[in-house]
């Protein structure tokens, strides 16, 4: 999630420090710590997704992370910055984390854990075509190429009017548009808002959707009406909370340190990830349309990434001068 600013560590009158870039190396390894602690998070809540209404997980999980949260906010004093909770450009990012987070536990209640990871791998193409849509970003036909690519991967896992279709994956493809939104809304935070509070803000929004959710499956959706969590529900949920909120954190660190481009594109490990986790437990193995719908994410996705790190060098040499030709500047409108 890109936060700060590329500069030095510069202490503001009214939040946090701000950040210092420490290369994309630290940015690279530090995503596969947040990847890890995503796939996990999610493999401990198709867990529990048997057991409990979605409303249930998103709740408890929610206040064992918003619990976990204020106890690092506490040890490392940014209980100072809680003000910031108010800012409009964080709760809107809640809201949409919060949908997304719901569209995604109902697709891994009844999804394997591949298919749904698989679909989620187009966040980032989502991301693409609604900034260019959105915010009048500049994306090439070869981009566009790519979106479309991997829109068609999607296709062959989600298998719209097949016999094989899967209602629920249309949750999973939602998952994914308001994960989409999230990270459009996150390009709009201010460099001096807290890490740490942008995860509080999230994971309390969370909290309090999750409860609206439960209220409404117990009234309207719900012929068991609720249902009491025991304790090894609760194990597992506590289990996710902390790996979501390390997770949530790590993944902002990530994208502050490097270029987005490049530490983007090792978020893709989290599919061989959700591969081993699904095998291990459930014995899940893709059939062959799920793994060519994986390769033409995956494929599409790694490369719009490259190509979105190629247009940034070829802009920046033009802004500096080194770029001559003309025709070699505009190349950038193309890809």
């Amino acid at each position: 999630m890109a936060i700060g600013q590329k500069n030095g560590a510069v202490s503001s009158a009214k939040g946090a420090p701000q950040r210092d870039d420490r290369g994309n190396l630290y940015g690279i390894l530090v995503m596969q710590v947040s990847v890890f602690c995503f796939g996990t998070n999610d493999t401990f809540n198709k867990l529990v997704g048997d057991s409990l209404m979605t409303g249930q997980m998103l709740f408890f999980r929610g206040i064992f992370a918003t619990i976990i949260v204020l106890i690092f906010c506490a040890f490392l004093r940014q209980l100072r910055y809680m003000h910031q909770c108010a800012d409009p450009i964080l709760l809107l990012r809640g809201v949409c984390e919060t949908f997304s987070a719901m569209g995604c536990l109902v697709a891994l209640k009844y999804m394997p854990l591949a298919n749904v990871y698989a679909v989620l791998q187009a966040i980032p193409l989502a991301t693409t075509a609604a900034a260019a849509l959105f915010l009048g970003e500049t994306v090439g036909i070869r981009r566009w190429l790519a979106v479309l690519v991997g829109f068609i991967g999607v296709l062959a896992i989600v298998r719209p009017g097949l016999e094989s279709f899967n209602v629920f994956s249309l949750f999973a493809v939602g998952a994914v548009l308001f994960a989409a939104t999230r990270d459009l809304i996150t390009r709009q935070i201010k460099p001096h808002i807290s890490l740490w509070v942008v995860t509080f803000t999230t994971m309390v929004v969370s909290t309090i959707g999750g409860g609206i959710l439960a209220l409404i499956q117990y009234y309207f959706a719900s012929d068991t009406g609720w249902i009491p969590p025991n304790s090894e529900n609760l194990l597992y949920l506590a289990l996710a909370a902390a790996f979501l909120t390390f997770g949530q954190y790590y993944v902002s660190i990530a994208m502050q340190n490097g270029e987005v481009s490049v530490v983007s594109s090792f978020r893709y490990v989290s599919m061989p990830i959700a591969l081993i986790y699904g095998y291990l437990i459930w014995g899940d193995i893709p059939d062959m349309l799920t793994w060519f719908g994986i390769i033409l994410i995956l494929g599409s996705g790694i490369y719009t990434i490259h190509r979105e790190r190629k247009v940034a060098l070829m802009r920046r040499g033009n802004e500096n001068g080194e770029v001559k030709d003309h025709l070699i500047a505009a190349r950038a409108e193309f890809e």
